[in-house]
């Protein structure tokens, strides 16, 4: 070998050298990022993802901490755009269905993703004295039908949605149920996560009543999970005027 490339041929095998044990030092996080780079029209934000772990753990916290879609700590945590979408149109819905695990339709699709246990015979013998009890007055309706043969998806002037009639019906009787807020819907609602009659409900069937959409964008939820937890803390960015701490524009 000519000598004059010796001493770049020593720099290349260091830098080789240099390569290959942070590779090696690096190897048994594949599955867990050491940083990832967050693109966004504020300027990119370099996520230091190893440090942030190390942080939680400290709080004697686990990856649930900051994944809320996890029930348990795994590696491989829903990317946060599956659910928060940086704009909620039917590109994104016809999109997050495709890639979503089924198990997880129910974190946001409640109540449709199952049949109603409800019988009508029971209910009438154990808890109504009489039809009116459930049913309008005949002023209101001649004869006890079906609530959604007046009541629609959304509300129609003084007539109040399907959902939110049958809900306040209900309420008047089951105020044990209702008591106890979410817990309680399994005493109606039969869910059904991963299974093929599982179809997905559109959000607006629930969500009509204004314009406001049913979980925060992208944005709005990475500043509100970060800036939270970092004003817990007392460190780091949080507040309004720190953008620069993050992004790098």
């Amino acid at each position: 070998m000519n000598k004059r490339y010796l001493p770049i041929s020593i720099v290349c095998g260091v830098f080789v050298l240099v390569l290959v044990g942070n590779f090696a030092r690096q190897a048994p996080s594949n599955e867990i990022p050491v940083r990832l780079r967050l693109e966004n029209k504020g300027g990119s934000v370099v996520f230091t993802h190893s440090r942030h772990i190390d942080y939680v753990k400290t709080m004697g916290k686990d990856c649930a901490a900051c994944h809320h879609d996890m029930t348990v700590t795994q590696k491989d945590p829903l990317p946060c755009g599956s659910c928060h979408a940086t704009e909620f149109n039917t590109t994104f819905s016809a999109e997050h269905q495709r890639t979503l695990p089924k198990e997880s339709c129910t974190k946001c699709h409640h109540a449709e993703m199952g049949t109603i246990k409800y019988d009508h015979d029971t209910h009438a013998q154990s808890y109504a004295a009489a039809c009116t009890d459930c049913h309008h007055s005949p002023d209101i309706e001649a004869e006890p039908q079906a609530c959604k043969n007046c009541h629609g998806p959304a509300a129609d002037g003084a007539t109040p949605a399907l959902r939110d009639a049958v809900h306040t019906r209900c309420q008047s009787c089951h105020e044990d149920m209702y008591g106890q807020k979410m817990a309680g819907c399994a005493s109606c609602h039969n869910f059904l996560p991963g299974t093929s009659e599982a179809k997905q409900p559109p959000c607006a069937s629930c969500h009509y009543e204004s314009d406001a959409i049913p979980m925060p964008a992208r944005m709005e939820s990475f500043h509100g999970q970060c800036m939270q937890c970092h004003e817990q803390a007392g460190k780091g960015p949080f507040g309004d005027k720190s953008c620069k701490r993050c992004h790098t524009r």
